[in-house]
This record gives structure tokens, C-alpha cells and sequence, in this order.
């Protein structure tokens, strides 16, 4: 099937879903991670029912007796103000906490413990509901979130905690000297809307950092640019470590160079759209042009830098 066609599919049948209050819940590279319906939680393929909510419990199967209790957590708002706790089957301690949609290791004891024991922290863009990990950034999850109950995500954000380990990934990066634990790169706009234009590029995919969508992702191999997802011949870009240009078709306004100092237009002589990188940021070499200028934080590709500055890489 057409890669394209499957993504349009998939969204349009969530779209639909998510009028009965059914949805998928997706991982990063849009497999599949749960099917939910209301309060109860299905295997992928929707066939197995694995966990339900009833009042402050998920209970595993298809029954409510008290040796299927899963979890049971003070609430089921994963947005509160106050702290809630998340407690395993049979133990006295909670294993895990939430406020405020970030989810901790064990139950958070003070304020200044709460960045040390972020495991996942999760954001709304629209309709989506995305899960990140929080020791480095990366997406792991989402979904429609108007498709949902929000006690789906405390059960998305407990599999995930388990899933990839994240209580171990952040006792690793606490070990980790200062200059060991920068994972990825970001690049924003310093004026304006930095928050739906800032890019996160994790040494193997540039995507947008708040939005969940794949198709909006790019990757780049040290010689071509293309996007993550899709087979459209016509997106992908060559880079021979001066000259960026279209692979299979010709398109001046879309060929970029660059010297060494300046990342340029090949057939743009604005000095406007002319950038050097100094301290930091990605700016205009005119000095006149500061609405765009961008904050560069770590290393991040020429080409992948013109891809956003040109406004191929869209944001949303």
C-alpha cells in the first residue's frame, strides 16, 4: 500500500473512531501500542481486552475480583494540581506519581526531587495527546486525545515507564557527566512563536519538538535529506557538503550552499536570507533582520538547518 494513502487512512479512521470515544493508541513510529474504548483497554489488533478502569482501579481481564487488581491511583486527572500516586498490586509504597501531566519515579517527596525523578512528561498540541521522555526529549506516544478518557494515559504512561526502562535510562543520565547528557540538538525562533516552530534533532531524526505528527519528520543519512515517512521521490535532497539541491527534479529556489561561514540561496542574492552561526545563533549576516534570528542549542546538520530556514522542513 502507498505510504501516503496508509497515513490518511490511519488518521481519518481515528478521526472516525474517535466519535464513539474509541481510539488507537500509537508509539513513535506509528505502531500500534493499544486500542481503547472508553474505560477498557485492548491487545493492538483490539481482539484482547488486557486492562479496565472502574472508579480509581484498572483491573486486569475481564473481571472486577480483587486478584485482578492492576493499579490502583488516587485519580484519574492526569493534569492535577496536586500530587497523585500511582500504586502497584499489593504494595504499600507508590510506585509511581503524577501532577501536573509529568509522571514520576516513586512518590515525589518535595519540589527539588521532581526534576530528578521525571520519567514521561505529556503535552497537548490540538486534538493529540503526546507522550515524551523526559531524559531526553524523544517521542514515545500518542493519540487523539478527544477520543479518550484521560485514565487511558496514566495506563499509555505506566506501559511506557516499563516498556523503555525510563527509571533506568534516568539513573544512567544522573550518572553521566554535564557534558555526557545533552542527547539531542534544538533549534527556535528567538522572536515570535518559538514554542510551534522549535525543531528537535536526536542525531538521526529532525522533527518538530511539539508536534506529534511522523509526516512531519525528516531524516538524513550524511548525504540525503528526506522525510521520515512516505515515498515522495520528490522531497528527497542531496548535500555534498557545500550544495543542497532537489535529488530528481530541478528547482533553483530550492538549492542552498554553503561556504564555511555563510548558508545561502544559490539564486537569492536577500541578504535577508543570508545566515551565519555565531554564539549560539543562527542569524541573518546583515544584522538587520533580528525577527530572524534562531537560538541554536548543540549541533544540528547544515542541511538540515536549511531545510528549516528555507521552509521546506514544515513545523504543523
Amino acid at each position: 500500500m502507498n505510504k501516503n494513502l496508509f497515513y490518511f487512512s490511519l488518521f481519518t479512521f481515528a478521526f472516525y473512531l474517535s466519535k464513539a470515544g474509541t481510539g488507537f493508541i500509537f508509539l513513535a513510529d506509528t505502531t500500534k501500542l493499544f486500542y481503547a474504548s472508553n474505560n477498557e483497554i485492548y491487545s493492538p489488533n483490539g481482539r484482547q481486552l488486557l486492562y479496565f478502569q472502574k472508579g480509581n482501579i484498572f483491573f486486569s481481564g475481564s473481571t472486577d475480583e480483587k486478584q485482578n487488581i492492576f493499579l490502583l491511583v488516587t485519580s484519574m486527572n492526569i493534569a492535577s494540581d496536586k500530587l497523585e500516586l500511582i500504586y502497584e498490586k499489593d504494595s504499600r509504597d507508590a510506585a509511581f506519581s503524577f501532577s501536573k501531566n509529568k509522571f514520576y519515579s516513586g512518590k515525589v517527596e518535595s519540589d527539588d526531587m521532581r526534576d530528578k525523578t521525571e520519567l514521561i512528561h505529556v503535552e497537548r498540541i490540538k486534538k493529540w495527546l503526546s507522550f515524551y521522555s523526559s531524559y531526553n526529549d524523544s517521542l514515545l506516544a500518542y493519540f487523539n486525545a478527544d477520543s479518550l478518557p484521560t485514565s487511558a494515559a496514566i495506563m499509555v504512561a505506566y506501559t511506557l515507564i516499563q516498556k523503555y526502562e525510563l527509571e533506568k535510562m534516568m539513573v544512567i543520565q544522573q550518572k553521566q557527566l554535564p557534558f555526557q547528557t545533552n542527547n539531542f540538538s534544538t533549534i527556535k525562533p528567538i522572536w515570535g512563536n518559538a514554542t510551534a516552530n522549535e525543531w528537535l534533532w536526536d542525531g538521526n531524526v529532525l522533527r518538530p519538538r511539539w508536534n506529534v505528527d511522523p509526516r512531519l519528520a525528516w531524516v538524513f543519512d550524511g548525504k540525503i535529506v528526506k522525510p521520515q515517512y512516505g515515498n515522495n521521490i520528490y522531497q528527497q535532497y542531496e548535500w555534498d557538503g557545500e550544495n543542497f539541491k532537489p535529488v530528481w527534479r530541478s528547482n533553483r529556489a530550492e538549492e542552498w550552499t554553503w561556504d564555511g561561514r555563510l548558508i545561502k540561496p544559490v539564486y537569492d542574492t536577500d541578504w535577508a536570507n543570508q545566515y551565519v552561526i555565531e554564539d549560539g545563533v543562527v542569524k541573518p549576516w546583515s544584522n538587520v533582520h533580528t525577527e530572524k534570528e534562531w537560538r541554536l542549542d548543540g549541533n544540528i546538520p547544515i542541511p538540515l538547518l536549511i531545510l528549516i530556514l528555507s521552509g521546506i522542513a514544515k513545523p504543523f
